[in-house]
């Protein structure tokens, strides 16, 4: 064994998956190798270049208060900023931007390559090294071997991934990238339960061939925003609108002339794809009778014409492509630069996994993002982030890291895909998530950053601005609580100035808060000792304010949840032993092999009577009178 090809953690793959993985685990001081096919393309998007959206802002901003680089990178090259849903709750604000997708890339690259502890390698991992059941390093395609006490697997679609046009196709991860046959097939004859599901590019076209007047400007919020919490909220002056636009009649009829074309229409291909991003084709079959559908035109940089049109998947051959765009008005005379394409890859039945993303077959292997099933830059970011930092813990022979349900959104991803069948690759939205008024976006650093700092993962400084902000919550708190508003006229007559309902009885700031004509600006005006507090402060405050008997009910929800979650399942027991347990349970609880009664609860196939009859044979099995 050669020192300079012995590392403590191995990462295959340069996606947001591999960058977040390889980056964690650098963070806490392990050598740490990132191996991937092509390094001039780490962080790429492949398909829009957007981060964030419903769910995914919240993954994203978790990454960030674990100490992860996507939201800053986002913040960096961002070409388009909004907040979504700003006329519903908090629980669903969500933030999504629009990145320069080369700028991304190249940010990305350069953190990985001035990240101490982290070394770069381009090269196809064709093979583990696999010794009594544990990993023990890699083999490159060339013929390099690096040896390392864990390996992180963050492949993407580049497991035996091929791409169609229509009836064409190539063996490939990506377009005109070798995909990872010899790695899959390993994976098969190790004992992986594997299957297939596909995803889907849009065609990219060249902006100076389209009519923009004709379509509908999207713009960006003009307000200070930020991703990431390490970076200061600003208006982003040089922001790039999207545009959109609807199909009509003769896009659908067009479509449905070519849609026998699709190859998996063909049977040439797997059908399972996101159901939240279907096809023109899948559209037309699905929705016969519509004929309006939206898509965006969204630039991919601000130095290119290429524009994404989100919304507007397809396979079918490039001329029939380009017949169907060209129905679109603004569109008639549009041309394709590079065509869409549709690919299909092998995944890992994700119950197959750890709550630290290790596998239960080999020890020392994790996989992170598309492998396991899920899809989504920001869902892979966030697995990997996991992956690698449960990766460092286990060579430094520490306790793993592990977020549950109502911690963070990152751990109802991670429950879900150990105890859920997965129909389609896995997307997270906050319709996954019970536990929504106390998982948002604004908050994610005041639930995790403590718990990132203590693993070593969140680096000093980042840890330093977390303690500011969490002090001068508690010091701005503490003056609301303290300051009582009477209701004398001279206060009764500054509220009504202030469009606020008169009051009747002495009420602290801190109540008045929690009324809907009384907001952190009226705050400002009525008390000059607020108008320089940052306005985040005071919107976490008013948040809390406002909307607390719901948060208070969801803590009390998850004091019941961590009730089931800490009756441990001991992991020796043989299923076929308790009575009257249905043959599907007996057969998913002996497969996924659940830590705990929660999360034995939230197994497909396992209903409540089954649970009950699990509970009274462990109640047995231990002695206990009360469960």
């Amino acid at each position: 064994m050669m020192k300079e090809k012995y590392y403590g953690v191995i990462v295959v793959g340069g996606g947001h998956a591999g960058v977040e993985a390889s980056l964690a685990s650098a963070r806490m001081g392990v050598p740490t190798l990132i191996i991937t096919i092509d390094n001039d393309s780490i962080g790429w998007m492949p398909c829009n270049p957007a981060i964030g959206g419903p769910g995914k802002s919240q993954v994203v901003r978790e990454i960030d208060a674990l100490g992860g680089a996507m939201a800053m990178t986002t913040d960096e090259t961002l070409t388009q900023i909004k907040m979504l849903n700003t006329s519903r709750g908090p629980a669903v604000w969500s933030l999504r931007a629009q990145a320069d997708k080369w700028a991304y890339s190249r940010k990305m690259k350069e953190r990985l390559e001035n990240q101490p502890n982290l070394h770069l390698r381009q090269g196809l991992v064709e093979k583990l090294i696999i010794e009594n059941g544990k990993v023990k390093g890699v083999k490159v395609a060339d013929g390099s071997i690096f040896y390392a006490d864990a390996v992180v697997l963050t492949t993407g679609t580049y497991l035996r991934g091929r791409i169609y046009i229509s009836s064409w196709s190539m063996e490939a991860g990506r377009w005109v990238k070798p995909p990872s046959n010899a790695l899959s097939d390993q994976l098969k004859e190790l004992g992986f339960k594997m299957s297939r599901f596909n995803t889907g590019t849009t065609p990219r076209v060249d902006k100076r061939s389209i009519d923009l007047s004709k379509f509908e400007e999207e713009r960006g919020d003009f307000i200070p925003l930020h991703f990431s919490f390490w970076n200061k909220p600003k208006v982003y002056e040089n922001q790039i609108p999207s545009y959109l636009g609807w199909t009509n009649e003769k896009t659908i009829e067009i479509t449905r002339k070519y849609m026998h074309l699709s190859p998996s229409v063909a049977g040439l291909m797997v059908k399972t794809g996101p159901r939240t991003c279907p096809s023109m084709e899948e559209k037309v079959r699905w929705f016969p009778d519509k004929t309006r559908h939206q898509f965006f035109l969204e630039p991919e940089g601000f130095n290119t014409n290429e524009m994404y049109m989100q919304g507007m998947y397809m396979s079918m051959p490039y001329d029939m492509q380009l017949e169907v765009l060209r129905t679109i008005p603004g569109l008639e005379n549009v041309e394709i630069i590079r065509p869409a394409y549709v690919i299909d890859y092998d995944y890992i039945i994700p119950t197959q996994l750890n709550l630290t993303y290790e596998t239960k077959l080999i020890e020392g292997l994790f996989i992170a993002g598309q492998p396991n099933g899920t899809t989504g830059y920001d869902e892979a970011a966030g697995q990997g982030l996991l992956a690698g930092i449960n990766a460092a813990l286990k060579v430094q022979g520490k306790e793993p890291f592990i977020l549950r349900r109502n911690e963070a959104y990152l751990g109802v991803m991670t429950d879900d895909l150990l105890t859920k069948e997965l129909f389609e690759p896995y997307r997270i939205t906050p319709s996954h998530c019970e536990y929504r008024q106390i998982l948002r976006q604004d908050n994610a650093d005041l639930r995790l950053t403590r718990k990132g700092y203590e693993i070593g993962v969140v680096e000093e400084w980042k840890f330093r601005i977390f303690e500011e902000k969490e002090q001068k919550l508690e010091e701005v708190k503490r003056i609301l609580e303290e300051t009582t508003i009477y209701p004398n006229k001279e206060n009764v007559e500054k509220l009504k100035e202030l469009d606020v309902k008169e009051i009747n009885q002495p009420l602290t700031l801190f109540d008045l808060l929690k009324r809907q004509d009384f907001t952190k600006d009226t705050l400002k005006k009525l008390d000059s000792r607020f108008a320089d507090i940052d306005d985040e402060i005071l919107i976490e405050i008013e948040i809390e304010a406002k909307y607390a008997g719901y948060i208070q009910r969801e803590m009390n929800k998850a004091k019941e949840f961590l009730r089931f979650e800490s009756f441990e399942i001991p992991q020796d027991i043989d299923y076929n032993l308790v009575p009257s347990l249905s043959k599907e349970a007996r057969i998913r609880l002996s497969e996924i092999k659940p830590k705990s009664i929660g999360q034995a609860m939230r197994i497909t196939g396992v209903r409540p009577s089954d649970i009950q009859m699990l509970l009274m044979y462990l109640k047995e099995r231990k002695g206990e009178e009360n469960v």
